[in-house]
């Protein structure tokens, strides 16, 4: 099963808006926002990973195809 990069980025995406909202709204049960940071920067860093994996490195500055 091939692992589906653009769905993976799109959770990712999700998960970093996520996060500093809950923060935002005081959720501290959940994490403070020194730990948010932390998070939100882990699935950025994450993000880069899986580009530079699936494309290289100049494939970070590449001009991409069009979504089909």
């Amino acid at each position: 099963m091939k692992l589906n990069t653009n769905a993976l980025h799109n959770i990712l995406n999700m998960l970093i808006v996520l996060v500093p909202a809950l923060a935002a709204f005081d959720w501290t049960a959940f994490f403070d926002a020194e730990t948010s940071l932390k998070i939100v920067g882990g699935l950025g860093l994450a993000k880069i990973v899986i580009n530079v994996i699936r494309d290289g490195m100049l494939g970070l500055y590449k001009h991409q195809p069009p979504v089909q």
